[in-house]
């Protein structure tokens, strides 16, 4: 019986992990530990002071469900950037990344995203963000005072949704876009971009970026969309419809 009472109280902390830092939480709530937060800008234009935040529990939410079990750390296996170093996560950020998941439409949070990890800065700097093979990469630079990230985000899983559409809907949206496709003296196919109506320059190097942007746009900037590329708008609209609409007061 003695060890049993020394052993029990070891068992409930592994059990209630917010037991063991000093705060149990109720049902449908998680425990937020103490951290510094810096100032930023929400998404809306909301502006968030910097300050020191104490432990609290905070309600479940779809953010939190999709990115608790996904913060990795270290590099990811196989990632080809090997000038790119690990960062560490701090609770600030993990709070941030949930805050923008909780914007985003539910449709764009598959279960193909396996991990975001914490690199300091990208090879393409400023770049804030990255992705390959199911995973989101976040730099430094993602977490800057005036960096919209749900939208970085909306962008990463932009690519990832891309990946998810079969080969006929690709090819749909390529055509509708107006990608077109030639033939090399070697009889190998390639595709082909307009000549120009991109809403960001880089769209012009593969049609993958160019379908990430202008998902991007179509959530953050529609009026822009519709007048540069509004073949692009026309083709999410009746692909997606309200699958990509933001929950009122998002965004």
């Amino acid at each position: 019986m003695k060890y049993l009472a020394l052993f029990l109280p070891i068992m409930l902390l592994i059990a209630n992990p917010a037991r063991a830092t000093g705060l149990l939480c109720p049902a449908g709530e998680y425990s937020v530990r103490s951290h510094f937060r810096n100032g930023y800008t929400r998404s809306d234009g909301t502006m968030v002071k910097a300050a020191t935040v104490k432990q609290y529990c905070k309600l479940l939410s779809k953010g939190y469900e999709f990115a608790k079990s996904r913060f990795k750390n270290g590099v990811p296996p196989n990632w080809p950037h090997k000038q790119e170093i690990a960062g560490a996560w701090t609770e600030e950020e993990k709070e941030r990344i949930i805050e923008a998941l909780d914007e985003l439409p539910d449709f764009l949070l598959t279960d193909k995203i396996i991990g975001f990890y914490r690199l300091k800065k990208s090879k393409d700097y400023p770049n804030p963000a990255s992705n390959s093979d199911g995973v989101i990469i976040l730099y430094d630079s993602a977490f800057g005072p005036s960096q919209n990230l749900s939208r970085v985000l909306a962008h990463e899983l932009a690519h990832q949704n891309y990946e998810d559409l079969n080969e006929r809907s690709r090819q749909d949206y390529r055509r509708a876009t107006g990608w077109h496709m030639e033939l090399e003296p070697n009889g190998k196919i390639f595709w082909v971009g307009r000549k120009d109506d991109y809403v960001e320059d880089d769209g012009k190097n593969s049609y993958e970026e160019d379908y990430a942007n202008n998902l991007e746009h179509f959530l953050y900037n529609p009026d822009k969309l519709k007048k540069v590329t509004p073949s692009a708008y026309d083709w999410f609209k009746k692909r997606f419809g309200d699958k990509l609409k933001f929950k009122a007061g998002k965004k």
